[in-house]
């Protein structure tokens, strides 16, 4: 859960302005300012971005979650094992699985390095459903990150056996593809409180949210919105993201920048209407 308040006291003068000149009540004006702040919060919080590259990033680290592979990240370059393991890549000798089944566990392949790899016999399943992937899945999805399993590993002997579960390339990859859907789900909090917001313009409440993010905010309410701007002394909207693992995914640094990014848009949107309002008066 990510709990953010936009507040006129902070920068009294500069609300006090802005609603002179947009010609509104210091109310109005923490409300307008507090849906451009859901934007912000939304683009800050990862996968950080907006646009489509934004989503696929989202989409290639839980594809690395799932089954593998190297982070694109130029600071960040490590390879990640994996939970899941595609039966077909792992066992290509003829004869199939169950002529690899020794007591309690599987043997998967024999590598280079001599050891013989297998895993427990109750994570080689050919038959899992995607519930039970799913339920595997969970066990490792720890405030909104995947924990190290895949890469962990126990040598018994000449055994080394292999902390994740085996499943058929057609079940994995319908099960990637549910999950991938997921992505946006921490940056719709957001969109979910900026929903709850009192509409002051004719606009949409969600103008600047990318589909894939507002997708979600038909499934998961997960937007809380307290509004106090009756409050004369300190017109206020205290807005939760209650995704539970949203405060992972939203470093302190980047709720900053929002509001630094807010204000600085505050000020623009002045610049621009007095300019205009002055423009006029020569012209008249």
């Amino acid at each position: 859960m990510a709990k953010f308040k936009f507040e006129s006291v902070k920068f009294e003068q500069i609300m006090k302005d802005y609603a002179i000149i947009r010609e509104v009540t210091i109310p109005d004006a923490v409300m307008l300012n507090a849906r451009l702040l859901c934007v912000e919060l939304a683009r800050r919080t990862q996968p950080f971005g907006a646009d489509d590259k934004a989503k696929l990033t989202g989409e290639k680290a839980i594809t690395r979650d799932l089954v593998g592979g190297r982070s694109s990240s130029a600071v960040h370059s490590q390879r990640r094992i994996g939970i899941f393991g595609i039966i077909g890549e792992a066992m290509n000798i003829k004869g199939g699985y169950a002529w690899y089944k020794r007591g309690e566990n599987v043997r998967l392949f024999v590598g280079k390095d001599g050891y013989a790899y297998g895993t427990e016999k109750s994570y080689f399943r050919p038959d899992a459903s995607q519930s039970d992937m799913r339920s595997f899945h969970k066990k490792f999805f720890v405030n909104g990150k995947m924990s190290s399993a895949g890469s962990r590993d126990r040598t018994i002997g000449r055994w080394k056996f292999l902390d994740k579960m085996f499943v058929s390339e057609a079940t994995m990859n319908s099960y990637k593809e549910t999950v991938l859907k997921k992505v946006g789900i921490a940056k719709a909090g957001w969109a979910s409180c900026a929903l709850k917001l009192k509409k002051v313009n004719k606009g949409s409440l969600i103008a600047g949210f990318p589909k894939w993010v507002t997708r979600h905010t038909g499934d998961f309410d997960n937007g809380r919105v307290q509004d106090m701007t009756s409050d004369l002394k300190n017109p206020r909207v205290e807005m939760t993201n209650k995704t539970p693992w949203a405060s992972n995914v939203i470093p302190e640094s980047e709720k900053e920048f929002a509001k630094a990014v807010i204000v600085t848009k505050m000020k623009k949107q002045m610049e621009a209407i007095l300019k205009k309002r002055q423009k006029g008066l020569i012209e008249t």
